[in-house]
């Protein structure tokens, strides 16, 4: 399973705006997390969205974290552009698509693995991940 180039570039963002107190314009952000400012500015539409991230408009607007980066899980930021983790297509809620869902037995194993990885996403959050972000790049610059 591979997470999406939107979930690579909203990290980037999120990380970008945690390191500031003032609001982020789209211009800046987009050359500071080197994404084409265009696809960008959709991601950031779905953040403002999700909760996750304020917008406000005009010359001293931008964007700016809605919440605290620790109260930023990798599970909001994923399901915030990628919508909600799915294995397996039928594990969409309500999916009634498989004529196999009554008896299937690959099911609980899917729902088991989707768990796990919801809970190892759940533990992470912006904070933890700018922080080691801080440090490679200290280490990079040494």
């Amino acid at each position: 399973m591979q997470l999406s180039r939107k979930v690579d570039y909203a990290m980037r963002a999120l990380v970008q705006l945690s390191r500031h107190d003032q609001r982020q314009r789209i211009a800046d952000l987009a050359v500071l997390v080197a994404v084409p400012r265009p696809f960008l500015a959709k991601v950031m539409r779905e953040l403002v969205a999700s909760g996750l991230v304020t917008s406000q408009p005009g010359p001293q607007g931008g964007y700016s974290l809605a919440r605290e980066p620790h109260q930023i899980t990798f599970r909001d930021l994923v399901e915030a552009v990628d919508g909600p983790m799915e294995i397996v297509p039928c594990q969409a809620e309500g999916d009634e698509s498989c004529a196999l869902r009554d008896c299937c037995t690959q099911i609980p194993v899917w729902d088991r693995i989707r768990a796990d990885m919801l809970a190892v996403l759940e533990d992470y959050s912006l904070a933890q991940v700018t922080t080691v972000d801080l440090e490679v790049a200290g280490t990079r610059a040494e």
